[in-house]
């Protein structure tokens, strides 16, 4: 519900639909495409598991999330190697393109609405400019920070607004007494919550550990 129903990349695209009939196909093609990716990715990940029993791509403690890349790099023609680092490249560029003008767009548009002022075309243009430079500083800390896996690292880093995405969303749809102060007061407090559960129990494991 969070990522299909609130996340503003997945919005912007439902809202360049002609019809919010071809949105509904949009969302509902949207969902068989991802169980299918996800479906090929588990197949890539078995098959890379079992040719690495027979070619050891890893050194012994070296991470397991490295063996896509030195399979390219190692064991495929020149050619189709560079064809897939360059997909992957271009995927990575395009998501990380979606997001920052996602999350300067609704920033701009939310908070020049809570503060009640109106921006021209120009203005609001530069601003949009220096909100996408802001979340590209903010998601260059996050990177820079020691993950762990980088597929664990990715459903942490997704799992952790999702929530207060989806209680903002539910409120707005179920309380129509709701006010976008008190909407975004709530949805920084339980970010604010899932935050220090996060970094808690991850004190604790290590401790544990």
């Amino acid at each position: 519900m969070a990522s299909h129903g609130t996340d503003q990349i997945i919005v912007q695209r439902l809202l360049a639909a002609r019809s919010e009939r071809d949105s509904r196909r949009a969302l509902l093609a949207s969902g068989v495409i991802v169980l299918i990716q996800f479906t090929v990715f588990l197949l890539i990940g078995v098959l890379l598991f079992v040719f690495a029993q027979h070619v050891p791509l890893l050194a012994p403690g070296e991470r397991a999330d490295r063996v896509l890349p030195l399979f390219l790099a190692r064991e495929m023609p020149p050619g189709l190697a560079g064809l897939l680092l360059a997909s992957i490249i271009a995927v990575a560029m395009s998501n990380a393109s979606g997001s920052l003008n996602s999350l300067a767009a609704s920033s701009v548009l939310d908070f020049s609405r809570l503060w009640g002022k109106s921006l021209d075309s120009k203005s609001f243009l530069k601003l949009s400019r220096r909100m996408t430079l802001a979340w590209g500083l903010v998601l260059m800390a996050f990177a820079l920070k020691k993950w762990g896996p980088l597929l664990e690292a990715g459903l942490t880093v997704i799992s952790l607004p999702f929530g207060s995405l989806l209680g903002l969303f539910l409120l707005g749809t179920l309380d129509r007494s709701a006010n976008a102060l008190g909407a975004l007061i709530g949805m920084f407090a339980g970010l604010a919550t899932i935050l220090c559960v996060f970094q808690f129990t991850t004190w604790l494991l290590r401790g544990t550990s």
